[in-house]
This record gives structure tokens, C-alpha cells and sequence, in this order.
């Protein structure tokens, strides 16, 4: 029995998940999906998403040293044409990549059929991490959930973290800022195998993932690239700018930091987080 591996990402997705800002009670109040349908669609952020999409979570994909993995990118039919043919032209090319358009405004619903398809196929649940657009994701990432796959092979469920990592943003168009992090199941990159074949990763907010689950936290590597900007952020998030856990670095030692898990970002652009003007 073998182990497929699927890493899922929402872009631009219209519905519940597990944001708080739809989360629990509030994801039913009257309206709100009418008003994320003008911020998440709105041409200035859709820009900034494509960017941090090309520049970070799409060359991550591509430089994985295990390529034997899927990759579901979520949105929804109300995303613009023009920007649904750029995001299809983004992703044609790499075999790895499934664009799924679903009219479902719920991420468990959205996800379930293709999990259960996936499933069968692989004769049980397929191992998932999910990752935002505007994460990167070790290059070694898919192996070295594979490795661990191999350790848990008789285990129904588990949960996998690389909880260090690296972190650059600004916020207020303040000038950016680089970090080295340690954070358990953070989001970027959390991995999971549910008990039933059509759960979903984002049953679960990823740091309540350990009190669901075997949990195994690798602190081998560097685990993600974690953009910190105040484009789609909570208001928490913002209000916390850079949290205590992370440790600053020079532009240098962040550069220094991609050479082996993320080679592909080094000289990368990354001043599209600093909205101009916003200071």
C-alpha cells in the first residue's frame, strides 16, 4: 500500500474555512461571504496574491527533490476570468498541480469528493499538508514526509511539523524585516493523516493538530518561508506583528539561511510586502 502525498493550497477561495474571520458562528453571519467577495477579489489584492504565489508557494512546488506528490490549488468560479486564466497559465506545465473550482462555501465540503477519489486510489487516506499562496516550503519537504510515512506505516492517523523556518514581512509600509522562527504546527507545511478518507486537513486549526493526533515534531531543516504582511492578515496578527518567538536576522543571514532548503528564493524580489504609501 502506498503513500500519496497531496499538499493543498487555497487561493482566493470564497467560503468558510478556518480563518478567523469565518470560523464558528461568525463564518454564519448574514453577509459575510458579500464581503469577502469585494476584498478578496479586489484587483490591488488579487496582484499581490499572484506575485507572492509566483515568487514563493509555485517554485517551492517545483523544486521538490521527491516529485512523486499532488498538489490542489482551491479557488472558487466567482474569481475574475482574467484572473483565473492567469493562475490556469501559472499551473499548466506542472504535472503536479490540480486547479479545483468549486462552488462549495465550505473548505471541508470543497474537498471532500477529491479526498475520497484520492483515497481509493491509494487504498487508504492520502497523507495532506497544506501551505498558503504566499508560503514557501522546503525543497526537501515531500521526502521528508515520506520518510516519516515509512516510520508511521502501521499508524491510522498522525501529524507531521517542521517548526523552524524563516519569516519576512512588513507591515504599515514599514521597511522588511527578516526572522528566523520556531513555531510547532504552524500552518506552513502542517501534515496530516485523518482516520476517514474524506477529512480534511482543515478540520483542524493547525496548532490544535497534537491534541488530535500522533504528533511528531522535526526540527531537522528549515520547514517553511512564512510571509508576515498586512494583506490578508488577521487584525491579531497585525496588532502582534512579529511575535517573540521570532529571532531577527540581517538581509545577509537570510540569505545566507535559503542556501539548502530553499536555493530557488536566493535573490528572489520580496519588497511586494511593503505596501508603499501605507506609513
Amino acid at each position: 500500500m502506498r503513500d500519496d502525498i497531496v499538499g493543498i493550497c487555497r487561493f482566493s477561495f470564497l467560503g468558510r474555512c478556518d480563518w478567523a474571520e469565518t470560523a464558528g458562528k461568525k463564518g454564519k453571519e448574514p453577509g459575510l461571504l458579500e464581503r469577502r467577495f469585494s476584498r478578496l477579489y479586489a484587483p490591488e489584492r488579487l496582484e499581490r496574491r499572484f506575485i507572492a504565489f509566483e515568487r514563493l508557494c509555485l517554485p517551492s512546488i517545483k523544486a521538490q527533490t521527491d516529485t512523486d506528490f499532488s498538489f490542489w490549488i482551491l479557488t472558487s468560479p466567482e474569481l475574475p476570468q482574467y484572473a483565473l486564466d492567469r493562475l490556469r497559465d501559472l499551473c499548466a506545465g506542472v504535472p503536479q498541480i490540480r486547479l479545483i473550482i468549486s462552488d462549495e462555501r465550505d473548505t471541508l465540503n470543497a474537498l471532500r469528493e477529491p479526498l475520497i477519489a484520492a483515497a481509493d486510489a491509494a487504498g487508504r487516506p492520502v497523507i495532506q499538508f497544506r501551505v498558503d499562496d504566499d508560503d514557501a516550503f522546503s525543497r526537501h519537504h515531500v521526502a521528508r514526509i515520506r520518510h516519516h510515512a515509512r516510520r508511521f506505516d502501521d499508524v491510522p492517523a498522525f501529524a507531521l511539523s517542521y517548526p523552524k523556518g524563516l519569516a519576512y514581512g512588513s507591515y504599515e509600509g514599514n521597511p522588511v524585516s527578516f526572522w528566523r522562527t520556531h513555531q510547532s504546527f504552524l500552518g506552513a507545511g502542517a501534515a496530516v493523516r485523518m482516520r476517514g478518507p474524506g477529512r480534511c486537513i482543515y478540520a483542524f486549526n493547525h496548532f490544535q493538530l497534537p491534541r488530535h493526533f500522533l504528533a511528531l515534531t522535526d526540527i531537522d531543516g528549515l520547514g517553511y518561508v512564512q510571509t508576515r504582511w498586512d494583506e490578508g492578515d488577521s487584525v491579531a496578527t497585525i496588532v502582534a506583528h512579529f511575535p517573540k518567538w521570532f529571532t531577527p536576522l540581517d538581509p545577509e543571514e537570510f540569505q545566507q539561511a535559503l542556501a539548502d532548503d530553499f536555493p530557488f528564493l536566493r535573490g528572489v524580489d520580496l519588497s511586494f510586502v511593503e505596501r508603499k504609501g501605507a506609513a
